[in-house]
């Protein structure tokens, strides 16, 4: 990578290092503290002051409140800029409020930024319901769910019923205290829902299938 370390103090370069070294060999970038232990630096104030003035000085960037989030800058690069998402390990009833504790995190994924507006908002997942196969979405799909959505008609939702978590496709009721949730193939019999008896937890953007 072309940097000008000239510009950089020792402890920036060493920083700078330690993320680009970490990042060839795991394939995604350090936290705070990872870096900390690379460069024996035991207090994260330490290293979130070395992180503020790489990035003021143009050679890291981060998204806000996103772990793992640190991307390496450099001019004219073929590479195109990406994000990373977690993938997560499960939902359910324990977790569904808090599905993105660093416990429910399997690993970060690197996706281009353009795709996902407000990456802070998504997570990738392992299909968990095969009830939309005949629309293409099945066990063998990862899937990207965006959890701040603005919900439409015809859109993909997963949502949790009771101790299931399945796909649906939303719409609106004339009740404004139901929702109307379909599947292609229903084992529930229902398809008018209460909103006190479902959780939504996000929309289905990004489907990744293996061919």
């Amino acid at each position: 990578m072309s940097v000008d370390f000239n510009f950089l103090t020792s402890k920036q370069k060493k920083v700078y290092t330690a993320i680009e070294s970490f990042i060839k060999e795991n394939g995604m970038p350090p936290t705070v503290r990872e870096i900390g232990e690379l460069i024996g630096e035991k207090t994260p104030g330490a290293v979130q002051g070395i992180l503020n003035r790489l990035e003021e000085k143009g050679v890291i960037r981060r998204q806000p409140r996103v772990a793992r989030s640190i991307q390496l800058v450099q001019e004219n690069s073929n590479y195109a800029d990406h994000v990373y998402l977690p993938l997560i390990k499960k939902i359910s009833q324990r977790n569904v409020d808090d599905l993105l504790n660093m416990y429910n995190i399997v690993k970060y994924y690197p996706v281009p930024a353009h795709l996902f507006e407000n990456a802070e908002n998504h997570f990738i997942i392992q299909c968990p319901d095969n009830s939309l196969l005949d629309s293409g979405i099945s066990y063998e799909d990862t899937l990207v769910i965006d959890m701040k959505p603005d919900l439409k008609d015809g859109d993909i939702v997963l949502l949790m019923y009771e101790n299931l978590t399945i796909l649906r496709y939303y719409s609106p009721h004339e009740d404004s205290d139901k929702v109307v949730l379909k599947a292609d193939s229903d084992l529930i019999g229902k398809e008018v829902f209460s909103r006190d008896e479902i959780k939504i937890i996000g929309k289905m953007v990004a489907k990744f299938t293996k061919y």
